[in-house]
């Protein structure tokens, strides 16, 4: 009688430990779909150029030297980054493309011709990407004159065509004729003006905006995702203004490392960026962004 029961207790004991393994291994399991499932996103760094010089005594701020932004494309490439596009990204927000872990995006703002001439060879030769934001004013007047000095010209419709059909380069927005600095009444990038209404605000925008969307597209047969907001200016209502107009991304001057999920086409708006000034090394401007 005695070893039937512990014959029993036995059984029972054996019976209990599986019921345990049993519900832990489960438990485990969905920990690990549920991990599996969820999105891990990209931390995105974001730098913004402007004018090249290959005169140190022409460089400054917003000017950086052809040798600075070599060396700039050297150190992203010794650090293991790669450059995406913003067409890139927002694949990878609607779940239609990976990336790398290790990614960054290069900007040029104002659509200079230092850029074709010096930076479009340089990311070539390090097959790399960027997107350059083009002023559709200041396009008008230099497809019209025709001035190609790399010292001040800017780019005219049909190099913003050859730019944007290259592997190196996307072309998107910087307004059409918004890169005022609010002198004399005048709206200082897409900010809100003080006793605007926002109808009134909707409008200008809108009317900017897409004004500069369709020449992108009739003259140069660029389809524009994204805007970089001149000077970095806007308002509380902007972004959500930019996005009713379809685009997938816009970009300010505030200075943040970014995170890109996929299925939140959200992430992509109001993006933070690093100035990227002379006299700066590669090495220290890069050692906030690149971990």
């Amino acid at each position: 009688m005695v070893i039937r029961l512990n014959k029993l207790y036995s059984l029972a004991f054996v019976f209990i430990f599986l019921c345990i393994s049993f519900f832990f291994a489960v438990k485990a399991e969905k920990k690990t779909d549920i991990a599996s499932a969820a999105p891990s996103g990209r931390a995105l760094p974001v730098v913004m150029y402007h004018h090249i010089t290959e005169k140190p005594s022409r460089a400054g701020k917003y000017v950086v030297t052809v040798d600075e932004l070599k060396s700039d494309l050297e150190t992203i490439e010794k650090s293991g980054y790669v450059t995406v596009t913003i067409r890139d990204l927002a694949a990878y927000v609607n779940g239609e493309k990976d990336l790398p872990e290790k990614i960054v995006l290069l900007t040029f703002d104002d659509g200079f011709e230092s850029v074709r001439e010096f930076a479009w060879p340089l990311l070539s030769e390090k097959h790399m990407s960027a997107a350059a934001f083009a002023v559709g004013s200041i396009t008008e007047v230099y497809s019209r004159n025709g001035d190609r000095n790399v010292n001040y010209a800017y780019l005219n419709w049909d190099d913003l065509r050859e730019l944007d059909g290259s592997d190196e380069f996307e072309v998107h927005s910087h307004t059409y004729d918004m890169h005022g600095l609010g002198t004399d009444g005048k709206r200082k990038g897409l900010s809100r003006k003080r006793g605007e209404s926002l109808s009134d605000y909707e409008k200008a925008l809108r009317e900017d905006l897409m004004r500069m969307q369709e020449l992108l597209k009739n003259c140069s047969s660029v389809e524009s995702l994204a805007v970089a907001y001149p000077y970095g200016s806007y308002s509380k209502e902007t972004s959500e203004i930019v996005r009713s107009l379809g685009f997938k991304a816009s970009f300010v001057c505030e200075e943040r490392i970014n995170i890109i999920t996929p299925g939140d086409e959200g992430c992509l708006f109001d993006l933070g960026r690093y100035n990227r000034p002379s006299g700066v090394s590669s090495s220290a401007f890069f050692s906030k962004l690149l971990k």
